[in-house]
């Protein structure tokens, strides 16, 4: 008698299990304890693509569309937010998106509030340096909703974290365009800042092409931007391009904020092509030395005396290189000095030359000069028999003789 009764109870038992089924199924009835079948341990349990996880298409959508049509919806709201959360956190950011996608459509409250949360994990793993992550949520994101403000500028964030500049940038010009212009002055700053601290990088580095390449590309975005115009012009001067420099410095002379910084730069270019064509000149108080080569062999160094129409070669410095160049006696002259009037030979060599600016049959009357190859005085001086082959000019700021041939 117990036996048939136990029996029977289950019987009944499994009647009703089975109908609970067939029912679950008609009616969308949820069968496991969490929001659309899943736990909160059983999806990261569970590898991607179980049967147990939120799957995208028009399954998924007709669990999620039939979650809140029966039971306790508040409870169910709770258990989907927690699914989706889950699936965020073990980094299942289709699975997140897909199931905030529909949030989106029919809860927005909860789909804004869910959206908020994961911006400020995601700024939270940059500051952690798990920028991987932040890449693939931004990625998945974006696929979902390409034109999400808060999403592109999640973007810039982790290009930035990860060394992609230029990039950031090309997303912060994009994002700044779409605003009105009442609205892009934050973003005017930041791009500032960015584009500060990269160049800042590139000079310390003495990376001067890449800041070019860089700062070309700024360009496109702000043509004719003057700080831009201006750096570019100092990368060119660093890498000695002056005429590309002057181009872009003569754009900007005009613009008071920046003329004093451009005539500044346009002095040092004007300096740089003047040592360029010019030689150097050591100063010695009022006077000049200048270094040259006689007989393209020997080195000697002559103070500058335009009063003088030929030029000197002390005795000292003649005796110790006669024997060397073998130079030709020319004659004896008179000569009118600052002691009264002195006989002294003339020696022609066969060659003098100052840098690139060379004379054959260079002649020196040879005398004794007080002080001769000492640092202030040095071996003799040079006189115009040599300077009148050439339009010459002695630029004293810069201590320099410019040479030009007749």
């Amino acid at each position: 008698m117990r036996s048939n009764t136990l029996l029977i109870v289950l019987l009944m038992a499994s009647l009703g299990l089975n109908a609970y089924l067939l029912l679950s199924q008609s009616i969308g009835l949820p069968v496991m304890t969490g929001a659309l079948g899943l736990s909160s341990n059983s999806l990261k349990a569970r590898p991607r693509g179980d049967s147990a996880t939120i799957k995208s298409g028009n399954g998924q959508r007709r669990q999620l569309e039939s979650l809140f049509r029966v039971g306790d919806k508040k409870n169910d709201k709770a258990l989907l937010v927690a699914d989706l959360n889950d699936a965020f956190l073990a980094g299942d950011f289709d699975t997140a998106i897909d199931g905030w996608q529909w949030l989106s459509s029919n809860e927005v409250s909860l789909a804004r509030q869910l959206k908020t949360q994961w911006l400020s994990r995601a700024e939270q793993w940059l500051l952690e340096d798990k920028i991987e992550s932040v890449k693939l949520l931004t990625e998945a994101w974006l696929q979902a909703r390409p034109y999400d403000k808060a999403l592109r500028y999640l973007q810039v964030q982790w290009q930035l974290a990860a060394g992609q500049v230029e990039n950031a940038l090309e997303t912060l010009y994009a994002l700044m365009k779409e605003l009105p212009a009442t609205e892009q002055g934050r973003f005017v700053r930041e791009i500032s800042e960015i584009v500060d601290a990269e160049v800042a990088r590139l000079s310390e580095q003495k990376a001067w092409q890449p800041m070019i390449t860089f700062l070309e590309r700024l360009l496109w975005h702000e043509p004719q931007h003057p700080p831009y115009l201006l750096m570019l012009a100092k990368a060119h001067i660093e890498l000695q391009q002056y005429a590309q420099a002057k181009t872009l410095l003569y754009s900007l002379q005009f613009n008071a904020y920046y003329a004093e910084q451009v005539k500044s730069l346009l002095a040092i270019i004007a300096l740089s092509d003047l040592q360029s064509m010019s030689i150097a000149l050591e100063q010695q108080r009022e006077h000049y030395l200048v270094s040259g080569l006689v007989d393209n062999r020997v080195n000697i160094r002559l103070m500058i005396d335009t009063g003088a129409s030929i030029s000197v070669m002390s005795a000292d410095y003649f005796n110790r290189i006669k024997n060397q160049l073998g130079p030709e006696f020319i004659r004896n002259a008179t000569i009118n000095t600052a002691g009264g009037v002195v006989k002294a030979p003339i020696y022609q060599f066969a060659s003098f030359e100052i840098g690139d600016y060379r004379i054959p049959n260079m002649e020196f009357v040879v005398m004794t000069l007080e002080n001769s190859g000492s640092k202030n005085n040095g071996d003799g001086l040079l006189g115009m028999n040599y300077l009148k082959a050439f339009n010459f000019q002695i630029n004293q700021e810069n201590s320099r003789l410019l040479l030009k041939p007749r």
